[in-house]
């Protein structure tokens, strides 16, 4: 194109960018404000504002009430520190609504001054399916560690494939209420069909442990094999232990014995 004049250069670039499916602002951090001084059309198509309402202002127009402060600081930063960055916010269009934004800006120098490029993509869909699929997972979850009363004082629960932190979260919040609302004094865990993965489900176990006590109740974990066992052996500066069982019915068995049955 160097044989082109600026003119049709410019011309070229600009219908380039107007084709584009990504918005596109140019900012110029060497005037007050850091304002725009350049989008595209398909920016204004995904705002509702039209370049005269645009051209001059602060990228900061299109934020409201639910844009995140802690993101937009991360955007001034790397706007401070003339470095690429990419964020993802909640912005508003021109009639109110609001739209999910993927952000990435970037600096470059042409003839010794110092612009930021800013390309926009509307992810709207795809933060909604995130959020929609959360909230399936969330119910499959719940769906998945039901907590079965054996007798009145006594429940348990079966763990089943991997466990994660939220999983585990779910578990505690679910047997927390388990025992306030039934005045459980006896809790078993089986592990037996869960993805061992030494501290990290030890430690959580611990904490189910440490959380149920402070209720008045009592945590037994079921289902350790051989190999289990050797790995719960390895782990070092155990500060607390669990009370551990080949199955359930060993835990059954310790409960009624004479010294630990269930009232």
């Amino acid at each position: 194109m160097e044989h082109l004049s600026s003119k049709t250069q410019f011309a070229i670039l600009e219908a380039m960018l107007n084709g584009s499916q990504v918005a596109a602002v140019v900012t110029d951090p060497q005037r007050e404000d850091n304002p725009i001084i350049y989008s595209n059309q398909t920016f204004q198509q995904l705002t509702g504002y039209s370049s005269e309402e645009i051209i001059g202002q602060n990228c900061r127009f299109l934020q409201g009430p639910d844009t995140n402060s802690e993101t937009v600081d991360q955007l001034r930063n790397g706007i401070a520190n003339k470095e690429k960055t990419t964020v993802t916010l909640q912005n508003y269009r021109k009639d109110g609504l609001p739209f999910w934004n993927r952000l990435n800006i970037e600096p470059i120098v042409i003839e010794e001054h110092l612009y930021f490029i800013g390309t926009q993509t509307d992810i709207t869909n795809e933060i909604h399916q995130r959020l929609l699929l959360d909230e399936q997972e969330e119910e499959i979850n719940q769906l998945l560690l039901p907590i079965l009363p054996l007798h009145e004082g006594l429940g348990a629960v079966a763990l089943v494939g991997k466990m994660d932190n939220r999983r585990f979260r779910i578990l505690t919040n679910k047997l927390s209420e388990f025992v306030q609302q039934t005045s459980t004094v006896h809790v078993i865990i089986d592990v037996t069909g869960v993805i061992w993965r030494e501290n990290f489900l030890y430690d959580n176990l611990l904490m189910i442990q440490h959380v149920l006590r402070l209720m008045g109740c009592k945590l037994y974990i079921s289902g350790i094999t051989p190999a289990t066992a050797m790995d719960i052996s390895r782990i070092k500066g155990q500060d607390q232990s669990l009370l551990t069982f080949s199955t359930v019915q060993q835990v059954l068995a310790f409960l009624n014995s004479p010294l630990t049955k269930v009232k």
